[in-house]
């Protein structure tokens, strides 16, 4: 609106800053107004951190606003990247101050945003800009301002507005605490909460179609505490927010100086009724996976999967052919841990509920597993991860007795609104909120049901509203049982509760089941397997589990080493539900266990064939290739998955894998930067540090392997990796460590599942390295015996044998093992191997061409 100078004031010898209206302006008795109201609002304010005004000037008609001038520059040039927190708690104190100064004049700023607040070289806060301020009634009453109506137009940056301001309400001091709650994001992760950059749609839109996601995990390690406080400046409704920046000011100096907020606890809504609950459901890790990521040797053959995986329609909107779509996290307003249990376990139910109708109609539906593995909360993130064309987005309220469900169909890729629609239901009757969302979402989809698939979607399993709502809380609680694993407990005892109300409650007994075996896999204590499998048992038995049950066991089965039983519980839960991926890709991975490959392949193309748009048994399938050295057939898959998924970093690590498999060395090194330049993960660096073990670059290799090991520790394939590379590097008491650790792990892994040949002949082949002959010895045995034909088990007793000073027998293992399939370039690539280069039988084995 005007220009600014620096100048001098003759008379008290200070340096000051000149504000006049532009050229173009001056002449505008509006804007000439504007600028004195600033002057009289700001000239009201006397703080530390809002920059004075010190007089009004008038010369032949112009105003001149006389300033206080500050040195230094914007926080807007300071957000270079995301702020410690105990970088940001000195700013964000000031600025509240600051704020609250204004709100107790009855002032609402109106333009609060990064470049309105200058730091001084000592740090200090200045809040700039009152020109477009505008005066409430009285600083109590957040309701009113004077001067507006919702005709009025409103000054400001519409990507800092908050959303009732953009939707043409009036604003008030809690317009200005949405303000600077996302200036307080922006500094703390280092971007917009609601930009984009490869989005289409703006900012602005985005406030208003969708709450603010949550704050990323930070490596500054942003405290719960600190984040609740943004979260509820971020509030979408007006009154779940600060109601004014004063007690936001207290809560953030109440967290600078190491004591508990006094506001940002408060709840703000009302408590579903129930005991403590927590974490959702997993299965086995490998069942709900999204992406395989292939954690690939640079010594022996760790083909691992890591365990984490993957209203009504508004007139004239076409919707596509094939709808693909991703329902993402319920966002729930306030901090009530159990409504956000209820809220997770309701889209978990509620996602399988639409999946069942894959079968007769153009609807892919993304598992809420992979959507939460993969932590992806957007619509764009949506398109990029999973190709799905649609996401769904729904916010979840409670109030008195009510819960209000509001829900957004957008395109993926563009963000453009498709269908929206807003239900409420008694919080007593989950039954009826479940039932009204999913109508009105398929009413978006255009989706016409059957009478028998209308009867299917509205069962729910039990007939008592409270043992459906502490059964949607745990299962909601078992989605987080990675990073909270005390969540077990308390969804084992929220469970208890549904199954206290009705204890022929089935799909419950089965959550039981999951939950136990979840337990077990996060102790290790075996005492939990036989609690685990009489809990699917006795699902099963009751009759009304549907296919959860049968998998639940399935998954209890494969585990424990019992393949051929595990066959029979997926095959029954696919009689029950021929739509379930979780067991189409449980009794794949069963059949390849027991060495029937073709069944395995034909079960995996089945699963495509009823969902041909759908990422996950792409990548199983992929998986499966790489195990059965197909590596052609992985590396096409793979570019398949790329197709679906453009922006997919686990599909470019994968194939990255798969070409390295293949001795393309150069298109693996292309493929992997791609993933890890969309999104560092452990896998991601566990296969560049094999690209560079195999360039011998031990010490780079280390470097990213022990990357890899911060996203997962527990991981025995990356720590045997990480010893390799210490190993031929030459440090061999790192190598040791590294070593111990692959043991520790693995033997652990082996009690359970005795008859796991590959993992036996890991362990043999890391025993041969620290150079103990006997241990050695006596698992590559025992994996013999129960790995022939076994190409990864010959490869490893290759490595031992070699290791321990036997090449001939080394050979002969090697020649075993290229016989069964086993990779040839891989066998290139290993250093283990170095001292055969030169030995002809060694290139006879390679096909007559040494390396």
């Amino acid at each position: 609106m005007g220009e600014v100078y620096r100048a001098e004031d003759t008379k008290l010898r200070r340096t000051v800053a000149l504000k006049r209206l532009s050229t173009q302006r001056a002449g505008d008795p509006d804007e000439v107004s504007r600028l004195l109201h600033e002057g009289q609002r700001a000239s009201a304010l006397n703080h530390p951190n809002i920059a004075s005004i010190y007089d009004v000037l008038e010369d032949h008609g112009e105003v001149l606003l006389v300033m206080e001038y500050v040195e230094g520059h914007t926080l807007r040039e300071r957000l270079v990247g995301p702020m410690k927190p105990q970088d940001f708690l000195p700013i964000a104190v000031e600025c509240a101050s600051a704020l609250a100064a204004a709100h107790e004049k009855s002032i609402l700023h109106s333009d609060i945003k990064p470049e309105n607040i200058m730091l001084t070289p000592e740090g200090h806060v200045k809040l700039l800009d009152f020109g477009v301020a505008r005066r409430v009634a009285n600083p109590g009453d957040t309701t009113r301002t004077m001067g507006l109506s919702l005709q009025a137009p409103v000054g400001g940056t519409p990507s800092y507005m908050a959303p009732e301001v953009l939707l043409g309400g009036i604003p008030d001091l809690r317009a200005d605490v949405f303000s600077l709650g996302l200036v307080f994001y922006e500094m703390l992760a280092g971007k917009h909460p609601f930009r984009d950059d490869s989005a289409i749609t703006p900012p602005a839109f985005r406030i208003v179609q969708q709450p603010a996601p949550p704050l990323p995990k930070l490596e500054s390690k942003l405290s719960r505490p600190l984040a609740n406080v943004v979260d509820k400046s971020l509030q979408r409704e007006p009154e779940l927010r600060y109601p004014s920046a004063r007690p936001l000011a207290a809560d953030l100096l109440s967290i600078a100086e190491g004591t508990k907020p006094k506001f940002a606890d408060t709840g703000t809504s009302r408590k579903l009724s129930g005991t403590r609950a927590i974490s959702v459901f997993a299965l086995l890790g490998i069942t709900v996976l999204l992406g395989l990521l292939l954690l690939l040797p640079p010594v022996r053959a760790r083909f691992v999967a890591t365990l984490r995986s993957g209203a009504g329609a508004q007139p004239g909107v076409t919707q596509p052919t094939q709808q693909n779509i991703a329902l993402l996290p319920v966002s729930v307003a306030g901090d009530d841990t159990k409504l956000k249990a209820f809220a997770n376990g309701l889209a978990t139910s509620l996602t399988s509920k639409l999946s069942q109708l894959s079968e007769n109609h153009t609807l892919e539906v993304v598992s809420s597993n992979q959507v939460r593995d993969k932590k992806v909360t957007t619509p764009q993130q949506a398109f990029q991860q999973f190709g799905a064309n649609l996401a769904l987005q729904i916010d979840l309220q409670q109030a008195a007795d009510m819960v209000r469900a509001s829900y957004t169909m957008v395109e993926s890729k563009t963000g453009r609104t498709v269908a929206g629609d807003t239900v409420t239901a008694p919080a007593s009757d989950p039954f009826s909120l479940q039932d009204k969302v999913a109508a009105g979402v398929l009413h978006a989809l255009q989706i016409q049901l059957r009478p028998d698939e209308q009867t299917a979607i509205s069962i729910h399993g039990t007939a008592i509203p409270g043992a459906y709502q502490y059964y949607l809380m745990a299962r909601g609680y078992l989605q987080d049982t990675s990073s909270r694993p005390e969540h077990i407990d308390e969804a084992l005892a929220v469970l208890g509760e549904a199954l206290k109300l009705d204890p022929n409650f089935g799909a419950a007994h089965a959550s039981r089941g999951e939950a136990l075996w979840i337990k077990y896999l996060n102790t290790k204590d075996k005492k939990w397997i036989a609690d685990a499998r009489a809990e699917c048992q006795h699902a099963i038995s009751i009759g009304n589990a549907g296919s959860r049950g049968h998998i639940c066991l399935g998954v209890v089965l494969e585990g424990t080493g019992k393949y051929n039983e595990a066959v029979t519980e997926f095959q029954r839960a696919l009689e029950l539900d021929p739509t379930d991926d979780d067991a189409y890709i449980g009794l794949a991975r069963v059949y390849a266990s027991l060495n029937k490959p073709s069944e395995a392949e034909k079960t995996y193309q089945r699963a495509i064939e009823l969902r041909p748009n759908y990422y996950r048994p792409y990548a199983s399938l992929a998986y499966f290739y790489i195990q059965q050295a197909e590596y052609t057939k992985a590396a096409d898959i793979f570019s398949k998955l790329i197709g679906l998924a453009p922006e997919n970093p686990e599909a470019y690590s994968n194939l990255g894998a798969a070409y390295l498999f293949l001795g393309k060395d150069a298109e693996a090194v292309k493929a992997l930067q791609r993933s890890v330049q969309i999104r560092p993960s452990g896998g991601a660096y566990s296969n560049l540090g094999t690209a560079e073990f195999r360039l011998r670059r031990f010490q780079d290799a280390a470097r990213d392997y022990k990357e890899a090991l911060k996203y997962d520790n527990q991981a025995y394939d990356l720590w045997g990796n990480l010893g390799d590379a210490y190993y031929f590097a030459g440090q061999k008491s790192k190598a040791s460590d590294s070593y111990d650790n692959f043991l520790k792990l693995a033997l652990s892994q082996l009690e359970t599942n005795p008859g796991d040949a590959d993992l036996e002949s890991e362990i043999a082949a890391v025993y041969s390295m620290l150079g103990d002959r006997d241990r050695a010895l006596q698992h590559l045995s025992h994996s013999l015996e129960h790995g022939r034909s076994d190409k990864d088990v010959y490869f490893n007793a290759a490595i031992a044998y070699n290791q321990l000073g036997e090449s001939d027998v080394s050979l002969e293992w090697l020649r075993k093992a290229v016989a069964s399939g086993y990779s040839v370039a891989n066998i290139q690539a290993a250093p283990a191997f170095d001292n055969l280069r030169n030995d002809p039988r060694f290139a006879s084995i390679m096909g007559g061409v040494p390396r």
